[in-house]
């Protein structure tokens, strides 16, 4: 009876357990959660400690301790960077004058590389603690950075001194540390640098960005010992790491040490543990690059046979015969592979290789698909991310680009790919000093490796900062010596700099390299040094003594031929034209040339004749179709030219160079709706192509007035807010100006009518700006310049406005 008593009371204890449960606060049972999840993480359970916490914002989502701690617990025991910059932004969002979470955030933006978020977190930071140190070594950041982008050196060096002092108070500061490396950098402190460097590489031993600085220096330095040194411990610390490994390689293959590479990457292939397949990859890679696909195919049969995952070896395979023109065979390989894999992070890979391998045969569709259950599985992996960004690029979707590339950029931080993707979204969206930042991160993620190292070279250059495209030449060079693209950039820097002596040094160094690439660039190179040095005619007898040498070749005389003409030796160009033609009565390109020398000596009717011969021989060749069609608009007008690209497009439809001029006719032919179609399918294309992207957005503002095809213009043109070129700057300014932005909009309009002072249609839009910004005077001269310009027979529609604005004035 008793024992009956006592179950029977059990519940009636649950209910008041429950009841008593049921009335307390959510703000008590959010602090319970909280001290339950601050012993767990001061015990070190940190991951039940984490759940702790985030139950906490069941019931109190604005609670401050709890989300601190959760923040500071993901960085520094996860080094969940992503999740603790979420978490802390999350606490600037409900305590948005909370000084130590802004400079938190500050701090992590800085080491991120993100600038924009260092700009929005910092200025608030300082202006909310403008006493607090940490505070003020971020307002020297800030300066710092205003400086650099303003290429301001001597205030980066008023800094970078303002944040040494400040290292006396803040000596563990990271950020400061970073400001004082990079302006010794830019002292050519070198070894100062190298002391710092060490600092930061004792506290961040796995940063691979300290560890390749380091690297640069050495290489500046010279010093060979060290550079091979230090390559291995990169090696040694980064296993994984595919461009340190192939940085080694390039070491070694400058130095002609072959054998030593070979090797190296044997012994690393002979000490991986049994499920590690990534040494013998490189070495079979390795094989590839220096002894061609036989042997790295033999290697990886025997691998394919002897390993006990065949599978990466089968993935490897499947992409060197691919790359050997056997995509058929190897894309089936790769869905071999496939058929029946369980789900896994190499089944993934495996998926973005074939997604690859369909995108260069044009089947986007199915490298889409491919991605998309990528993504689906692992939401974070970085190739598939990579794609998708590119994909988001091209359609200008930048934002979206820039969100998925930051989280490849969380699992892997030092691709190199993925900060030039970053680059190229970044200039989408109209932020070039952005993407001028992640083409500089990219070089150095790369190792200085020779394509990231060119596309920022010409940046710079283009901006005419010689000094420092140098320092990102040399770097490149020292690793791969006989780089001929590599060593053309800089010859062409040196005359820029007018530094011949070192010209010719490169001109020297590309014609010890025995290619056909190297012969003709150091040509053309000592071709421009000596047209500098003595003027054109000793450059034209240069190029002529190679053209009439015993092992001239036919290339020689035809480079000739162009310099002749380009220097208005017209006859000279005739005559040389007539024996080469006679010596190659069969080669077609030699005829085509014939009829442009033809055409630029006033001889429109024979030049077309030859064009004829030669695009019934060879319909495919677009160009010459091209050369007719202007030879036949001179002779007969834009209609019979019209219908001379539409013969072309029958032979070639997909030609872009064709529909160009295809889309060019309509336009003057008032087919606008023909001529934007066109556009729109050149730009789907390849929407990197600035001069496409200018065409589209200026035909769709210039010739729609509805909302849709502004907001399409302004997609496709706002990576042109930092262009100088007056056609870009007219495009540019005309989209601010029908979006409302007039007064932004006046200096690129200003820029573009002073650079194409004879273009009606430019000179109109800066009229129009100046009257919605009430300078009529302004504005009145500028449509006088239009009807002026245009003449009495210009019935277009802009040109018709501005005469019935000056009527109206003058009545």
């Amino acid at each position: 009876m008793r024992r009956a008593g006592l179950f029977k009371s059990v519940p009636i204890i649950l209910v008041i357990a429950m009841a008593l449960s049921a009335c307390k606060s959510s703000e008590e049972r959010a602090e319970e959660y909280y001290q339950s999840g601050l012993k767990l993480i001061e015990s070190g359970d940190y991951e039940r400690g984490m759940v702790e916490l985030r139950n906490v914002f069941e019931f109190d989502g604005s609670h401050r301790e709890a989300r601190s701690l959760l923040a500071t617990t993901l960085l520094e025991q996860e080094n969940n960077i992503h999740g603790a910059y979420g978490q802390f932004l999350r606490l600037a969002e409900q305590y948005p004058d909370d000084a130590e979470t802004r400079i938190l955030l500050s701090e992590m933006a800085f080491n991120g590389a993100n600038w924009e978020e260092l700009e929005r977190h910092g200025t608030r930071a300082v202006e909310l603690a403008p006493d607090d140190t940490r505070a003020k070594a971020i307002a020297i950041a800030l300066a710092y950075r205003t400086a650099s982008l303003a290429n301001d050196d001597p205030a980066r060096r008023e800094q970078a001194r303002a944040a040494q002092d400040l290292l006396g108070a803040l000596p563990d500061n990271v950020m400061l540390r970073k400001l004082v490396l990079d302006a010794l950098l830019l002292n050519g402190d070198m070894t100062q640098a190298l002391i710092e460097l060490d600092w930061l590489l004792e506290r961040e031993p796995e940063n691979m960005l300290y560890w390749r600085q380091r690297l640069n220096i050495l290489s500046q330095n010279d010093d060979m010992e060290g550079i091979e040194t230090q390559l291995l411990g990169m090696v040694e610390r980064f296993p994984e790491d595919v461009e340190t490994k192939q940085m080694l390689l390039r070491f070694y293959l400058s130095r002609e040490e072959n054998d030593k590479a070979e090797a190296f990457l044997r012994q690393l292939a002979d000490r991986a543990a049994p499920d590690d397949n990534a040494p013998l990859a490189d070495l079979v890679n390795y094989l590839l690059q220096t002894q061609g696909p036989e042997a790295a195919l033999a290697e990886l049969d025997a691998a394919i046979v002897e390993e006990e995952d065949p599978v990466p070896f089968q993935t490897i395979r499947a992409g060197i015969i691919f790359a050997q023109g056997e995509t058929t065979e190897a894309i089936m390989e790769l869905e071999g592979v496939l058929e029946g894999a369980e789900p896994s992070e190499q089944t993934n890979d495996i998926k973005v290789a074939l997604a690859s391998m369909m995108l260069s045969t044009g089947n986007e569709v199915g490298a889409r698909a491919q991605v998309e259950e990528v993504l689906v599985a692992d939401e974070g992996h970085p190739a598939a991310l990579k794609m998708q960004a590119s994909w988001q690029i091209r359609a200008d979707e930048a934002e979206a680009a820039i969100n998925n590339l930051r989280l490849a950029q969380d699992r892997a931080p030092e691709d190199a790919q993925t900060m030039s993707l970053m680059a190229e979204a970044y200039a989408r969206s109209g932020r070039p000093e952005l993407s001028q930042d992640f083409l500089a991160l990219a070089v150095e993620a790369s190792g200085n490796a020779p394509a990231e190292s060119l596309r920022y070279a010409q940046l710079l250059i283009e901006q005419e900062r010689y000094l420092p495209a140098e320092d990102t030449l040399l770097p490149a060079l020292r690793l791969a010596p006989r780089n001929v693209d590599l060593l053309a950039a800089l010859g062409n820097l040196y005359l820029r700099m007018e530094d011949m002596g070192r010209t010719e040094q490169v001109v020297n160094t590309l014609r010890g390299i025995e290619t056909p690439a190297a012969q003709q660039a150091s040509t053309r190179l000592e071709a421009q040094l000596i047209s500098v040095r003595n003027g054109v005619e000793d450059a034209i007898s240069y190029i002529e003594g190679i053209a009439s040498s015993d092992d001239a070749t036919l290339n020689s005389q035809v480079e000739l031929l162009r310099v002749r003409l380009g220097t208005g030796d017209v006859d000279g160009a005739l005559l040389l034209a007539e024996e080469l033609n006679a010596e190659n009565p069969d080669n077609l390109a030699l005829r085509a040339i014939a009829a442009s020398v033809e055409a630029a000596a006033g001889n429109p009717e024979g030049a077309a004749a030859i064009y004829r011969e030669v695009v019934t021989a060879e319909p495919q060749a677009a160009n010459v179709w091209l050369e007719l069609a202007r030879v036949t608009q001179r002779l007969e007008g834009d209609t019979s030219a019209s219908a001379i690209v539409d013969e072309a497009l029958a032979a070639a439809p997909d030609n872009g160079n064709l529909l160009w001029a295809s889309a060019s006719y309509k336009e003057r032919a008032g087919d606008i709706d023909g001529a934007i179609e066109i556009y729109e399918s050149l730009y789907a294309r390849d929407s990197s192509s600035v001069i496409v992207a200018n065409n589209l957005a200026s035909m769709l503002t210039t010739y729609r007035t509805d909302e849709a095809s502004l907001d399409r213009a302004w997609a496709v043109a706002r990576r042109f807010r930092d262009t100088e070129i007056p056609a870009l700057q007219d495009t540019f300014g005309w989209i601010l100006h029908r979006r409302g932005e007039s007064e932004e909009a006046l200096p690129y309009l200003e820029g573009a009518a002073q650079g194409l002072p004879n273009d009606p249609l430019v000179q109109y839009h800066l009229g129009k700006a100046y009257e919605a910004l009430e300078r009529p005077e302004d504005a009145l001269a500028q449509f006088r310049k239009v009807v002026q310009i245009a003449g009495p027979g210009d019935q277009r529609e802009q040109v018709i406005e501005a005469r019935n604005l000056i009527a109206a004035t003058e009545n």
